[in-house]
């Protein structure tokens, strides 16, 4: 009987380190692979970085005057060209013009749902189904 007690405890104690080594590889792996993730995160911090700096260069407002001045050929403002927002005239009412054309038509009134169809022969006296 001490033999198989003996027995089972070896089993139990090499089974018990098998888990434990699995478990630290496991844990190993996931470790590293966290590093990498960091790692990874951190570059790509580092590479907006750069790109907002680049942007920050590129938006310069001298760069941007010189290239405005090369490539649009702006005029200087005029007071003629202000005007109070109530010299403006108003807005005109939004032209639908296709659904006037469906209208003239007669597509452009609503139609009867097969639910519709059978509330309505039900409510109407004589009407047949």
């Amino acid at each position: 009987m001490i033999k198989l007690l003996h027995v089972v405890a070896i089993g139990a104690l090499v089974s018990s380190a098998l888990y434990a080594y699995s478990i630290k590889y496991e844990t190993t792996l996931q470790a590293e692979q966290l590093q990498k993730l960091k790692a990874k995160a951190q570059r790509e911090r580092d590479a907006i970085a750069v790109l907002k700096a680049e942007w920050q260069f590129l938006n310069r407002p001298e760069r941007l005057q010189a290239l405005a001045d090369k490539h649009l050929d702006l005029q200087p403002l005029t007071t003629a060209q202000i005007v109070r927002l109530s010299d403006i005239p108003n807005r005109g009412p939004k032209v639908d013009s296709i659904g006037r054309k469906l209208e003239d038509l007669g597509l452009g009134l609503p139609t009867e749902t097969p639910r519709d169809r059978k509330s309505n022969t039900a409510t109407t006296p004589g009407a047949r189904p």
